[in-house]
């Protein structure tokens, strides 16, 4: 069974930046340790926007003003500008990729989410962009590969393991992703969204009471994680 609401954690990875720098997107399934790792991106990226040249922040407004005219074309367009501007940007190249996902180019979007990873290999979320464009093109093993990739570099990330988990759990390989699972779960940040995944993954085996733990520790987590709260109501009915 694929689990898309995984992938959207994942979150971050499919949605667009109105421009760089300003607030991602935030998908209503994510708990409060995934807002706040997006909010330390988010954070980080800003300041690191501060020392882009003059040129490149005023593009980076015709941007915003593109994406909020839903002229996505257009905003790709000057994502081309930006690049010619400074090439050898990470944050630029990771930008264009989400504009060209827009534009409903997923390959060049994959090719130039990698671009992002070689000029910046320790940003965790350019790995979480290309492996969420390949997993929705049903492209799992390349996903995982990038994954591993992104483990091996932050081996002690929750988030990076319950991705891994999620491919796994989408390719039927039920006990592997319950390993990527309990990595998660003993790594950090401590997410309910994750318990919860793991619950998701026992009711599918038929394993309600494990499922029942879950969720339940899902919401000592985080009390009022709605997706824990339901998921309990649902599993008995």
């Amino acid at each position: 069974m694929m689990q898309r609401f995984v992938y959207q954690l994942l979150f971050f990875c499919l949605s667009v930046i109105p421009a760089l720098g300003q607030q991602q997107q935030q998908s209503n399934e994510l708990d409060e340790a995934y807002r706040k790792e997006l909010q330390v991106e988010n954070e980080a990226l800003t300041q690191r926007i501060s020392s882009f040249s003059t040129d490149v922040k005023e593009l980076n407004k015709r941007a915003s003003a593109a994406i909020r005219a839903q002229e996505y074309e257009k905003a790709l367009e000057i994502a081309l500008e930006l690049e010619k501007s400074d090439p050898d940007n990470a944050d630029i190249k990771n930008f264009k990729g989400k504009m060209q996902l827009k534009n409903k180019q997923p390959d060049a979007a994959v090719a130039c989410f990698g671009e992002a990873i070689r000029l910046n290999p320790k940003n965790k979320w350019f790995y979480i962009n290309q492996a969420t464009v390949l997993a929705d093109n049903n492209q799992l093993d390349s996903a995982l590969k990038v994954i591993q990739q992104l483990n091996a570099v932050y081996p002690k990330w929750s988030i990076g393991y319950n991705f891994k988990a999620a491919l796994l759990y989408s390719s039927a390989q039920y006990e592997e992703a319950l390993e990527a699972y309990a990595i998660a779960i003993n790594t950090f940040p401590k997410s309910a969204q994750i318990v919860t995944n793991r619950g998701d993954l026992y009711r599918e085996l038929g394993k309600k009471d494990k499922a029942s733990a879950d969720y339940r520790k899902a919401l000592e987590l985080e009390p009022n994680y709605t997706r824990a709260k339901d998921r309990l109501v649902d599993l008995y009915q």
